[in-house]
């Protein structure tokens, strides 16, 4: 008697889990190294061709003039100085009204600046046509002159008046009308009065001069 055997296949089963995944391997050996970057162009190098330039026009890459090409020459030059500012400076006026015939004019600095220590001043004689004279010099017509002595810590002003033999002068009320003071603040640069009138003269500022003075300073 013959047997027929007979199979069928099932369905596939579902996929397992992931494993864990394996140990790196050992690292592969370094790489070669790559070509060397082409040489920078230096600072001084304008046109780019590698070799100084000296010439006599526009493409002199000795830009300092000292006969060689380095890194010197890549310094930009100065720009122009800006202008000098100025000082804080006050114009006071002391009103002569009340004084009759005298020699001598004293008067308060503290009324006019709270710290007179902190300033320099330049002083000139009004008269009543608006002219100004300097002091310490020589006045109207040349008849007289004064001397100016301060005393900056107690803030005193004095003004002595002498005629041309050097003998005290009595000035005739009304003569002057005013003694103005311009009073110039001290900064770090320049620390005391010498400072300020040395200054000055390097500026080509005529202190004798009230409107040379005045336009300096911005006064008028």
């Amino acid at each position: 008697m013959a047997l027929t055997m007979l199979s069928c296949s099932g369905e596939d089963g579902a996929d397992g889990e992931n494993g864990l995944p394996g140990a790196d391997g050992n690292p592969g050996p370094a790489g070669a190294a790559g070509d060397s970057g082409a040489d920078g162009i230096s600072c001084w190098d304008l046109n780019g061709n590698g070799v100084g330039d000296i010439t006599e026009d526009t493409d002199n890459e000795d830009t300092n003039l000292d006969g060689v090409v380095d890194t010197l020459d890549c310094q930009g030059t100065d720009g122009t100085n800006g202008t000098d500012g100025n000082a804080n400076v006050e114009e006071h006026a002391f009103s002569l009204d009340v004084f009759a015939n005298y020699i001598e004019l004293p008067l308060d600095l503290n009324n006019i600046v709270d710290t007179p220590t902190n300033y320099a001043f330049i002083f000139y004689m009004e008269q009543n046509d608006g002219t100004r004279f300097h002091i310490p010099g020589h006045l109207v017509n040349n008849s007289h002159y004064a001397r100016v002595q301060t005393n900056l810590p107690d803030g005193t002003l004095d003004i002595l008046f002498y005629d041309l033999n050097d003998n005290l002068h009595a000035v005739p009320g009304g003569l002057y009308s005013r003694v103005i003071a311009v009073a110039i603040e001290l900064t770090n640069s320049s620390k005391n009065s010498q400072n300020v009138m040395a200054s000055l003269k390097a500026a080509g500022v005529d202190v004798s001069n009230y409107k040379a003075v005045a336009a300096y300073f911005g006064l008028e």
